[in-house]
This record gives structure tokens, C-alpha cells and sequence, in this order.
């Protein structure tokens, strides 16, 4: 209870706020001017405003994580799920550029993990084993592209250290698979995005290596993601329903090293707001 009870607050004061800011929202622009930094598990370029907030959680019993814009160039993940479980992880989003003409918006990534023990990212899979031990540390730059008021391009690359990563197939009938130890990989991902309407995206992402969102700090891993994400009650002048997203995807990821992979449905839920009276967010993210 002790270590939920820090969870608990949280969530009480997320949603009073959304709750007490029912009138600060700006819902005009929705989807197409709201500030992504990791659809359909891309790495986009963008940061959060400064207080901009985001809560994201998955399908599961336990706490997600989340996004906080501590200024308007600098955004930190709140690691609830990993924090709870006794892992320290700590990520930090710096915004360097901003859209001009041709030039991009820049950011610069940082994600680091420590795991005491072996810890197996698929141990409720009985074919595909990933374990993990010790630090772990990506570090890569994002470049985002608005062409159009709905079109995104996204462009990621960089590199992912493991103390030591094993990859297997768990031993069936012939054991397949390779360990890691000291050991730099690439990271690399294009993505882009088609903001439909105020209330509806799509996003597809294709990867190589480490990513983010879903089957995270797991190196090279060939990825694809379709997703769309929905804001079902974009017109609620209500915060708590103005602010709720819905990202629903379909992942296909395969692991050369184990000659395995996975192919299915995912996704997640969050809200995402401003502390701030006025919505910045209104704004074309290339101004």
C-alpha cells in the first residue's frame, strides 16, 4: 500500500485538474494540432509545452507512465509502472530546433533503465524469450516535418547500450538465439502521420531496434505499427472527457536473433493537458 499510495495522489490530482480546467481547453484544433511525441511508437521531434501534461496507461492492473513539459524545451517521463517495480528508469526529451521552412523541429532523446536482476520481457509467451540485466541507455535524434496542416514525417536515429541482453527462442526443438553483453546497437525509425480530422489520426511507423512504446529497450528488433488514435469526446467542454485519447494499433515485430516474432493488436488510453489558461497547442507545431 505504502508504495501505491504515491500512485493514488497522483491520479487524484490529475483529475481535478482536468476536471477544474473544463473550460481551458481548446478543442478546435483536436488531434491535428496536438503535440505527439511517440505515435504508433515513432520518435517524433516534438516537445511538451511548459506545463503540458500527459497520462498515458495500457491495458493492464498496474500504473502507466507519464509526460511532463517542465518548460517549453525540456519534457520528462514520469515511469510509474518501472519506479513501482523497483526499476530505476529515467527519460528526458530536449527540444533543440523548431520547424522553420525545410528545417525540421529537433529534439535530442535519453532513456536510461537499471535492472538488478534478469528480468524476461516475454515470460508469458512460451516461444520468444528477451532478458535483460544491468543499464540500459538509448540515446538518439528525432527530426519532425509539417508538411501540410495534417501530414507528419517523423525521423529517428541513434543507438541503444544493454549491459546484457539475452534473445532467444526458448528452446524449441532447436534453441535459437544469441546474448549481448558491453554492447552498442542502432536505432533507427521513420514514421509518418495523416491527421485525419479534429478527432481522428492514423500513424504508421517503421523501425529498426530500440523503441519506446510498445515491446520497449529491446535491440535489434525489426518493427511495423499501424495506429489511430481517437479523441471520442473532442467537443465536451467537460476537461476529464476533452482530453481523453485512445491510441489503438496493430504491431508486427520480429527478432532476427531468435528467428521469432510477434504479430497482433495493441494499444492504450490517455489524457492528455495544459496548466496554462490559454492552449498553445492551437498553434501549427512548425510555428
Amino acid at each position: 500500500m505504502v508504495k501505491k499510495f504515491p500512485f493514488l495522489i497522483g491520479l487524484v490530482v490529475i483529475s481535478s485538474q482536468l476536471y477544474a480546467q473544463s473550460d481551458n481547453f481548446n478543442s478546435a484544433g483536436g488531434l491535428q494540432s496536438e503535440i505527439m511525441l511517440h505515435p504508433a511508437d515513432a520518435s517524433t521531434g516534438y516537445v511538451l509545452k511548459k506545463g503540458e501534461f500527459s497520462y498515458n496507461q495500457a491495458l493492464t492492473p498496474y500504473p502507466g507512465w507519464a509526460w511532463w513539459g517542465i518548460t517549453d524545451r525540456i519534457t520528462a517521463e514520469l515511469d510509474f509502472e518501472c519506479w513501482l517495480g523497483g526499476v530505476p528508469s529515467f527519460n528526458f526529451r530536449f527540444g533543440l530546433l523548431k520547424q522553420k521552412a525545410i528545417r525540421p523541429s529537433v529534439s535530442y532523446e535519453t532513456m536510461f533503465q537499471y535492472l538488478k536482476d534478469e528480468r524476461d520481457q516475454f515470460e508469458y509467451l512460451d516461444y520468444l524469450s528477451v532478458i535483460r540485466q544491468g543499464k540500459s541507455w538509448y540515446n538518439r535524434i528525432n527530426l519532425s516535418w509539417q508538411i501540410h496542416d495534417v501530414w507528419h514525417i517523423h525521423l529517428s536515429g541513434g543507438a541503444t547500450y544493454h549491459d546484457n541482453i539475452t534473445i532467444t527462442n526458448r528452446d524449441r526443438l532447436k534453441l535459437t538465439g544469441k546474448s549481448f553483453t558491453n554492447y552498442l546497437s542502432p536505432d533507427f525509425s521513420l514514421s509518418i502521420d495523416f491527421r485525419f480530422k479534429q478527432w481522428i489520426s492514423f500513424h504508421s511507423t517503421a523501425s529498426y531496434g530500440s523503441t519506446f512504446l510498445y515491446a520497449d529497450n529491446i535491440i535489434r528488433k525489426k518493427q511495423f505499427c499501424f495506429a489511430t488514435r481517437i479523441a471520442p469526446f473532442i467537443k465536451s467542454n467537460k476537461g476529464f472527457f476533452n482530453s481523453f485519447r485512445i491510441e489503438l494499433a496493430f504491431l508486427h515485430a520480429n527478432l532476427p536473433d531468435a528467428k521469432e516474432g510477434f504479430t497482433g493488436p495493441i494499444g492504450f488510453i490517455y489524457w492528455q493537458w495544459t496548466m496554462s489558461k490559454t492552449d498553445p497547442t492551437s498553434k501549427n507545431m512548425s510555428e
